[in-house]
């Protein structure tokens, strides 16, 4: 098992590894170079941030994917607020069909249950429960291989040992680039809020890849951020107070619909944690309604 400590380690020690050791290949025509069956550890989850300034990565872009798949929404509309190249994997212009993993984990039935609840509702009777598996890759008898949208995740496990919360996120396939530092941010967050609802400590995070590759149009921009030489030892904040997450949900709509203003938002009384991510959030509205442009990732 390949250990980190934080998430620019991990994006450093196999953008080394592919160019060291990948292979070309060309899924749907496109120049690839790939690993096949990847396995990560990030010993502290909280450590999710990218640092490397070659890179460029996009808090506001990883907060509002992370308040898209918390709100449990397949709305398209919702997530190209922050990144347009979403509209790309749509197949009808109006949802994302299967990347939409938070509908698929905080979705309800129609008796009012989501995998998340039903999850939760396991680990509290059976803490060492090995069934606390979050399903995400849905395949209709194999018809979505040939859609825009399949979800890049399999399955995300939780397992309680030692009175800590591990994950184990299996993915099929995974663009070191653009997909896995803002795949580890999301199941980050969604393991340390499940431990504190569990009322367990944060474990580790896995992160099991079965092709990890990136594209022909990233070589330069790969191997330019390994030049970088930023301090990447940062320790982020604990979260704190998941009671306001509805709160900090309605702020994320009110926001992203420009139905509130930004010294409002400053003015919102929601615990610091949270409240800090609304600011994030508005402050990126603020500039794209200001310069016209819109993020990349």
């Amino acid at each position: 098992m390949n250990t980190f400590e934080n998430i620019d380690e991990i994006q450093l020690w196999m953008l080394e590894k592919l160019f060291a050791e990948g292979e070309l290949i060309k899924p749907r025509e496109l120049q690839t170079l790939e690993i096949c069956n990847v396995n990560l550890c990030l010993t502290n989850p909280r450590n999710r941030n990218t640092y490397n300034k070659v890179r460029k990565w996009k808090l506001p872009l990883a907060i509002g994917e992370f308040a898209w798949h918390l709100s449990g929404s397949n709305n398209l509309n919702f997530i190209t607020h922050y990144a347009k190249q979403w509209k790309n994997f749509s197949n009808d212009g109006e949802i994302i069909s299967n990347s939409c993993y938070g509908y698929r984990i905080f979705g309800k039935d129609n008796q009012g249950n989501s995998q998340w609840e039903n999850l939760k509702k396991l680990l509290r009777q059976d803490p060492f429960s090995r069934r606390a598996v979050l399903d995400i890759y849905k395949s209709d008898n194999g018809k979505d291989y040939f859609t825009k949208d399949i979800a890049c995740v399999s399955t995300a496990q939780f397992l309680i040992r030692h009175n800590r919360l591990d994950l184990i996120v299996t993915m099929r396939s995974n663009d070191l680039i653009w997909g896995l530092p803002y795949d580890i941010y999301l199941f980050t967050m969604l393991q340390e809020l499940l431990s504190i609802e569990l009322n367990v400590e944060l474990g580790y995070y896995y992160h099991n890849v079965g092709s990890m590759h990136i594209y022909e149009r990233h070589f330069k921009l790969a191997k330019e951020m390994l030049t970088d030489k930023t301090d990447n030892s940062i320790i982020e904040p604990a979260m704190q107070d998941v009671d306001s997450i509805e709160t900090f949900l309605l702020y994320e709509k009110l926001i992203r619909t420009r139905n509130i203003k930004h010294d409002e938002v400053i003015s919102v009384k929601i615990n610091s944690y949270w409240k800090n991510m609304l600011i994030v959030l508005s402050e990126y509205t603020e500039n794209i309604y200001n310069s016209k442009t819109q993020v990349l990732v």
